[in-house]
């Protein structure tokens, strides 16, 4: 194979990962405007959130976990939300090396939405706060972080939704 080739091998390859990434952002973001359309109905909005498929955080400005869904629940295998609701918080709980989930919090309650991706064990610094780590950790997520805000257009959560990576 030629030098040529090989590069434009490898250019086909850049705009075949660049085309899948902007798919990725493309779906989420629209999916975020969905959820964020929702929160004016609260009673229908909460049900949503319990029951969607993917695993869904929210975030208070401090930083402290004010609500789960029941898919993470089930990801991290407890079953209780009351273990993890009130009790743990982005800022304190987390450990250097897991400084890009604070700071992806901290910008998504400045009203920015930020994108992560191929995340490794997302639910490990969950599990630790309510004392169960789950067996099955060594699957990848994409998380979107995102802001919820109030009726004054003023950011008053983050919520956060991870996204399976597929193998």
């Amino acid at each position: 194979m030629t030098n040529k080739e090989i590069k434009e091998q490898l250019l086909n390859k850049l705009m075949e990962a660049q085309k899948a990434i902007k798919e990725r952002v493309e779906t989420q973001d629209q999916m975020i405007k969905r959820l964020q359309a929702l929160t004016a109905h609260e009673g229908l909005f909460i049900q949503i959130i319990d029951y969607f498929p993917f695993p869904i955080l929210l975030f208070s400005p401090e930083g402290t976990l004010k609500m789960v869904n029941k898919a993470l629940l089930t990801q991290i295998g407890i079953n209780e939300e009351e273990r993890l609701i009130n009790q743990f918080n982005v800022f304190t709980g987390l450990r250097a090396k897991e400084n890009i989930i604070q700071d992806a919090v901290k910008k998504a309650l400045a009203g920015e939405t930020v994108f992560l991706f191929e995340q490794r064990d997302p639910f490990k610094i969950l599990g630790k706060t309510c004392g169960k780590i789950h067996e099955k950790m060594s699957e990848f997520y994409d998380i979107v972080f995102f802001p919820i805000k109030n009726n004054g257009n003023h950011t008053s959560h983050a919520a956060g939704v991870l996204i399976k990576q597929q193998p």
